[in-house]
């Protein structure tokens, strides 16, 4: 299994981190899917380069709306991608048929595209 940070995570409040993900599909989309409290992953192509993997129910928990993910929002209007964003979210390389882990030239590009909007770290 990697031990590298090959992604990055963002929780609602601007917080993130890289974190590693495992290089098998099922399992990398398991994971993805724990972090960000999803039983349904849908991915928003942030340019050729990047995807930002989201909760495919529009930003609903159970009977709950999930908060705005105001930074993560930021980023994809950055791409052209219009509409909010809502809840945790993962960022890794585009997508086809499952997840591509950023290399470290890949979360070094990413970061800076956020910008000093980020709190990063854990919260």
């Amino acid at each position: 299994m990697a031990t590298t940070p090959n992604a990055l995570w963002m929780d609602d409040g601007g917080y993130t981190t890289r974190v590693t993900l495992p290089t098998n599909p099922e399992q990398c989309t398991a994971v993805i899917r724990a972090i960000t409290n999803s039983s349904g992953l849908e991915t928003v192509a942030l340019g050729p380069r990047f995807a930002m993997w989201v909760d495919e129910t529009g930003g609903m928990l159970g009977h709950h709306r999930r908060p705005d993910n105001d930074l993560a929002t930021r980023l994809a209007h950055h791409y052209n991608v219009t509409g909010k964003i809502r809840g945790p979210v993962v960022i890794t390389g585009p997508t086809s048929k499952g997840s591509v882990l950023l290399s470290e030239e890949g979360l070094v590009d990413i970061e800076y595209d956020l910008g000093a909007n980020a709190f990063w770290g854990a919260p």
